[in-house]
């Protein structure tokens, strides 16, 4: 396989994943504990709190959608969405542990203790793009502390340009839902890694599993490190370009870090 910072690091890649596999395995842990990429920078990607999940494309998939315990938080009311999300024979149908309006969400998210019992509902929370910006405020640290359960963004239509022609409050009250984009961007978010922009020079992301094969981690490393680098990505990829990496780390929850390459001075 190619790999963007050549075949060298490619084999001390696969090292380092070999020797943090094997620890994580004498030490009893569960195949299915994450194993993280961890990227240093020259300097922070922002200034400011960012709580918006960038999704990065990888060829090895994390989890299927059908896998999560999923929450959609809409606009108020839920209505105009719920029937065609969970009517017989749409195409998320059956995907959807629950769906709330957001006032529903400022009931449930009131006190600590009623938060965390939300929390522990869902591993998976989707929220609608126009009240997005609005949950940090309403949901608070249980959630969104070391970005514990941060809810992705989702357009529940796509956006046509008749839509982008009306003044900004009106896009705003546009009601409609179509269950098969939707389904698109929930596979998207179930299959791919993220990461969120740190006032940190650091990116952490998620690229396998400790029972994942050595060369498909380093297959979604190399994904995401062509991904970080190349402008055509923009907005979401390309933020190293301007801002260069200094080291490359991998690690578990529990392990040390463990080099895959220094920038040389």
């Amino acid at each position: 396989m190619s790999f963007p910072l050549g075949k060298k690091t490619l084999e001390d890649t696969k090292k380092s994943l070999e020797s943090l596999i094997a620890h994580e395995i004498k030490q009893g842990n569960s195949g299915h504990e994450f194993v993280y990429l961890v990227i240093n920078t020259e300097r922070p990607l922002t200034k400011v709190r960012d709580h918006t999940p960038r999704i990065v494309p990888i060829p090895n998939r994390l989890s299927r959608i059908s896998e999560r315990s999923v929450l959609l938080i809409t606009k108020d009311p839920s209505t105009p969405y719920r029937d065609p999300l969970t009517r017989a024979k749409s195409p998320t149908e059956d995907l959807f542990k629950d769906i709330m309006p957001l006032k529903k969400v400022k009931t449930l998210t009131r006190s600590t203790k009623s938060a965390k019992n939300m929390l522990s509902e869902y591993d998976l929370i989707l929220a609608d793009h126009r009240i997005h910006h609005l949950l940090p405020d309403i949901m608070g640290e249980v959630f969104y502390r070391a970005h514990k359960r941060v809810p992705f963004v989702v357009q529940l239509a796509q956006i046509t340009e008749e839509d982008m022609k009306k003044p900004l409050k009106r896009q705003e009250r546009v009601e409609r839902c179509d269950a098969q984009y939707v389904l698109k961007q929930m596979r998207s978010i179930a299959k791919n890694t993220y990461y969120f922009p740190s006032r940190d020079a650091q990116i952490v992301l998620k690229v396998g599993y400790i029972d994942t094969e050595p060369e498909k981690l380093c297959q979604n490393i190399g994904a995401v490190i062509e991904f970080l680098h190349n402008e055509k990505f923009l907005p979401s990829g390309g933020v190293l370009k301007k801002n260069p990496m200094k080291e490359l780390f991998v690690k578990t929850n529990n392990s040390a870090s463990l080099p895959i390459w220094v920038k040389k001075d």
